[in-house]
């Protein structure tokens, strides 16, 4: 790819997706400021809409392709009343782009840009909790920034796993500190509940506007981390520190099972195996 040309976050006009990523920190706020150019951390960036200057997080998963949220892919605009995120409708070729290469000594400076394209999102519908676990896409970049940056695995559950049992972690750009320096990483946070349809698991992580579409990581028996799910939203939203977890506040992911086959048909077409890995 060659030297790429640092990108500052004002000359792009970014600003992070408001909703439905929301603020929900349960007991006491776990997350710091970790070096983006750490493996992991480097995997995630900013997809950004030129046309609309609305952004939120997402993640390489091979070296051509990223993961995401449906309602980050297919952002549209905000409502300057609500503060909320239109999303248009999903379609196949909807271009937008990926930003990565974090500077760790520089808020918002990324070192690489492409072009990426939807090739795959899941039937996504916000009215519902039917609707809520086709909140995913798959798209290609132009340039395969994978090569440089490295691609997050994702675990392969079996039918009868309904939620992750282990420790739980998240990567993404929350919005309230995007003027310090590092992404944004929580570890040691679990799954709580599962449901209310198959495919959306409760998570007593903290999310916050502007990490949506990020990744949920697992850590394995071996300790190794794979992707278990996307950040989704958060319900019943809190402005102080809540006590405890409850079905009221509630912060909910899209589970891998609901994605991992669209992965896997997507990632083949990069030449190399599908994971192999199985959450256990």
């Amino acid at each position: 790819m060659g030297r790429a040309k640092l990108l500052a976050m004002a000359g792009v006009g970014l600003w992070l997706v408001a909703l439905p990523a929301q603020a929900n920190i349960f007991v006491e706020d776990r997350r710091e400021q970790r070096n983006p150019a750490f493996p992991i951390n480097r995997s995630v960036g900013l997809l950004h809409n030129p046309g609309t200057g609305a952004s939120g997080t997402a993640f390489l998963v091979g070296k051509c392709h990223i993961a995401t949220a449906y309602h980050v892919a297919f952002m549209k605009e905000r409502d300057s009343a609500t503060g909320r995120v239109a999303t248009s409708r999903g379609r196949l070729g909807h271009a937008v782009e990926f930003l990565v290469g974090l500077d760790p000594k520089a808020p918002g400076r990324f070192a690489a840009k492409a072009r990426a394209t939807v090739v795959a999102f899941g039937d996504y519908g916000e009215a519902d909790f039917h609707g809520m676990p086709g909140d995913w896409a798959i798209l290609r970049l132009d340039d395969c920034l994978g090569k440089q940056y490295g691609f997050l695995k994702y675990a392969r559950p079996g039918s009868e796993s309904a939620m992750p049992h282990r420790e739980l972690m998240t990567v993404a750009f929350a919005r309230s500190r995007l003027s310090q320096v590092g992404i944004t990483v929580e570890k040691g946070c679990k799954a709580r509940d599962h449901g209310p349809v198959s495919g959306l698991v409760g998570v007593d992580c903290a999310f916050e506007s502007g990490m949506s579409g990020g990744p949920v990581l697992e850590r394995q028996r071996d300790g190794r981390w794979l992707v278990v799910g996307l950040i989704q939203q958060s319900t019943g939203r809190a402005d102080a520190v809540l006590p405890s977890y409850s079905m009221e506040h509630r912060n909910q992911m899209v589970y891998v099972t609901a994605f991992w086959r669209a992965l896997d048909k997507v990632l083949g077409s990069e030449g190399r195996p599908v994971p192999g890995d199985r959450a256990r």
